[in-house]
């Protein structure tokens, strides 16, 4: 090369260099907005599961059978048939 297109090669090479810092400089900040995105979602998948374990709790909590037993006493005033008051058929 001569030295008269030295100064344009130079000038062309920084302009290059230049646009793939900005590139990279552009891509780094994506993945980190993404990958800060990718932790929100991952303690928002945390949080769902400690809340489905309470709620698993909670249900098997309610389906106790002594407990459904006591809210059919309390609740709806049942009690259980008296002798007299059962009646069996036969086939």
């Amino acid at each position: 090369m001569t030295k008269r297109f030295m100064p344009h090669v130079f000038f062309l090479g920084v302009v290059v260099l230049t646009l793939v810092s900005i590139s990279v400089v552009f891509q780094v900040y994506d993945f980190r907005k993404d990958f800060s995105y990718l932790q929100t979602l991952k303690q928002d998948e945390v949080n769902y599961e400690v809340r489905w374990g309470q709620l698993l709790l909670e249900q098997s909590a309610l389906t106790q059978p002594s407990r459904l037993e006591q809210a059919a006493i309390r609740d709806l005033k049942m009690r259980a048939p008296t002798q007299d008051e059962l009646v069996i058929v036969k086939p």
